[in-house]
């Protein structure tokens, strides 16, 4: 059973009909491959139709502080690129159980965040945690806040899962094609997208998780205790700069 939603990169890397991904060199180290999907793809249609940007970090994010700088400057550059505009009335959605380090990443990067006024801008920020933990659909749970705080665009953060070994803690990923919590196909909970939520959703994750074929062993990074706060703090000021500046 997949717990984590796979990097939508790999998944169109594999689709049978070929996806046009172009390159783009951001900064000495960062790279970011993008591609449009004007249609739901992957298997069983798992990633919805939208843009996705991958960055992909040259170097060691465990030690190399000009490295995250670069990281956070691309995740703002990505954000102020799909968020369509100024929003007035955001609300950050830390996805993930925070209990468990490997899936924390969510919840990091939002206690990470200023909340409230942003110049004419408010932003708001939520943990729903997991369904294995509070036995509600995170999405509903999402969609229950966002019908009383009314957002004119909600961000999502979580753990992604690669079958690269050397994308592991090396990419982050940010779509406005929604997210799908606990994200596999035999996991396959409600989706959280602008489709769905009629609202614009962005999406970002960074893939802290292996998937080791053929067994699809899951294996997580000996140091994710130290790299999920420093992914957090570089997504969020990435964030912060890429909405509000």
């Amino acid at each position: 059973m997949d717990f984590f939603e796979e990097l939508a990169l790999e998944a169109a890397e594999s689709a049978q009909k070929g996806v046009k991904i172009g390159e783009e060199k951001l900064s000495p180290s960062v790279r970011r491959l993008s591609f449009i999907a004007p249609s739901a793809f992957g298997e069983g249609g798992a990633r919805g139709k939208g843009t996705y940007h991958t960055l992909l970090l040259e170097g060691d994010p465990l030690t190399d502080d000009r490295l995250l700088k670069e990281a956070a400057d691309g995740v703002a550059r990505s954000v102020a690129l799909l968020c369509g505009g100024k929003r007035k009335r955001v609300l950050a959605v830390g996805l993930g159980n925070p209990s468990a380090v490997v899936d924390a990443l969510g919840t990091e990067c939002v206690k990470r965040l200023s909340v409230g006024e942003r110049g004419r801008a408010y932003l708001a920020t939520f943990v729903p945690s997991v369904f294995g933990v509070t036995g509600l659909e995170t999405a509903r749970v999402v969609k229950g806040v966002a019908s009383q705080y009314r957002p004119d665009l909600i961000l999502t953060v979580d753990t992604l899962s690669t079958r690269r070994i050397e994308r592991l803690f090396h990419a982050v990923q940010v779509t406005d094609g929604g997210v799908v919590p606990g994200g596999g196909v035999a996991n396959r909970r409600e989706p959280i997208s602008g489709e769905v939520f009629h609202v614009p959703v962005l999406s970002l994750g960074v893939p802290l998780l292996a998937r080791l074929a053929p067994t699809e062993l899951a294996v997580a990074p000996k140091e994710i205790d130290l790299l999920v706060p420093r992914f957090a703090l570089a997504l969020a000021a990435g964030v912060e700069r890429g909405l509000f500046q």
